[in-house]
């Protein structure tokens, strides 16, 4: 377990849970992409995030997220105004985002995702 995050993957989803409090820097964002990118095999899966409990995160931390590939779509779950945030941040993704304040909505969400992956087409940003 790393001190700030748990990560894992489930069912071919992607999960990353991080600590309550936690400040979020450009290295410990990418702490957590390299451990995401082990347990995904080199294959590019979707992610679930949790967000509660997040204190904040630096403009280099969300600025490297949205310019990462690595993920096929990435459900960000919240219910308070960091999440809210990085929301409105993840906007400017280059990988399909949505916001989410339920993780079943947030699962079926990636999991319409993975049907349209084969299709071609432009990142889609949601909020619900």
């Amino acid at each position: 377990m790393n001190e700030f995050f748990t990560a894992s993957c489930e069912k071919g989803v992607l999960r990353l849970q991080w600590v309550p409090e936690v400040h979020i820097t450009y290295e410990i964002a990418v702490g957590a992409a390299r451990v995401l990118e082990g347990l995904s095999g080199g294959r590019a899966l979707p992610l679930l995030v949790d967000l509660a409990g997040v204190a904040g995160l630096t403009p280099e931390a969300r600025a490297g997220m949205n310019v990462y590939r690595g993920f096929s779509a990435v459900a960000l779950v919240g219910d308070g105004p960091t999440g809210k945030v990085v929301a409105a941040f993840s906007r400017r993704s280059l990988t399909p985002t949505g916001y989410f304040t339920n993780e079943s909505e947030a699962l079926r969400w990636l999991s319409e995702q993975g049907n349209r992956a084969s299709a071609p087409g432009k990142a889609q940003h949601r909020e619900h």
